[in-house]
């Protein structure tokens, strides 16, 4: 291959993501508009329908790739669980369905649905520069199948119960340096000692509730809209709200320092053990929530 040609090769692969996992689609709109080109990975059909209509303008352009399949271990059509009232709870994996279930009573209906291995897609399309995973269960499919000559820059996925550490351990055995826990509910670093980022947005929030004389003079003369976006600024990247669903920023552009693998399982020991004790903390409500947050990992 001339030098040309292999430049042209490796600048169209710096500027692939892979969205697995749509959800809403706005995570694929977000990438699109920062010009990147997209593949998405999603197994519900209905979502699969909704995201080629939204897109059809960068589907048409060769922008954006949808495929409607699972990602499994292995090839073949298996059961797949959907939640008709929380699309994103969809998923093939029984213990999510049985979890869901037990938290919120909701149902799920059983569908067949094509899967291929992570890796046939990673061959037909290339390794991205970015690849965020989201898939209920299965991202660790994704995972096993990466291969140390062939790897994203920036991974993501969601913290999932059954398989944190592993998949934590998979890129730390790849080669990975880099982790970061950030919090879905507020797009803030999970830290201990709390971030910078953390503590400025607490302190926006106190300033909210706040009754003290400072406060009440702010709202007296119509700067609520200025305390709330200046909590806001401390979720959101200045340039684009992120609606809640979001996996967020990503790659340099997330919060927050990188911590070493090491660090990142105290983290998450830390954050688990307050979750499970509901301490108060920005990164839950106090009662009936959940722990949302995804991991972020870079090379």
């Amino acid at each position: 291959m001339k030098r040309a040609e292999q430049k042209t090769v490796e600048d169209m692969i710096k500027n692939l993501i892979y969205d697995v996992g749509i959800g809403t689609g706005d995570d694929t709109a977000y990438y699109l508009a920062k010009g990147f080109r997209v593949v998405v990975i999603e197994a519900d059909p209905l979502l699969v329908k909704e995201v080629s209509r939204r897109f059809e303008k960068e589907i048409a352009i060769g922008d954006l790739t949808v495929l409607g399949v699972g990602i499994s271990d292995r090839e073949g059509s298996f059961p797949f669980w959907v939640c008709d009232s929380k699309r994103e709870w969809s998923t093939f994996d029984v213990a999510v369905v049985q979890e869901k279930r037990a938290e919120s009573g909701v149902d799920f209906r059983q569908v067949t649905i094509p899967c291929r291995r992570f890796r046939s897609v990673l061959e037909e399309f290339g390794t991205p520069y970015y690849l965020k995973l989201d898939i209920e269960g299965n991202e660790i499919y994704c995972l096993r199948d990466l291969i140390d000559s062939d790897l994203p820059d920036y991974v993501s996925f969601e913290k999932t119960v059954r398989w944190p550490v592993e998949s934590l351990t998979i890129l730390r055995n790849h080669g990975y340096r880099g982790f970061k826990l950030i919090s879905q509910k507020a797009y803030l670093p999970v830290e201990y000692p709390p971030s910078r980022e953390q503590r400025r947005y607490e302190r926006a929030g106190s300033l909210l509730k706040s009754r003290n004389m400072f406060s009440r003079m702010v709202r007296k003369v119509g700067l609520q809209g200025w305390l709330q976006r200046y909590v806001d600024s401390a979720r959101y990247r200045p340039d684009w709200a992120f609606p809640l669903g979001s996996s967020g920023p990503f790659g340099e552009e997330t919060p927050g320092r990188w911590h070493t693998f090491e660090e990142i399982l105290l983290t998450l020991e830390k954050a688990n053990s307050s979750f499970a004790a509901r301490e108060p903390s920005v990164f839950w409500a106090d009662k009936g929530s959940s722990f949302w947050a995804d991991f972020h990992v870079k090379k």
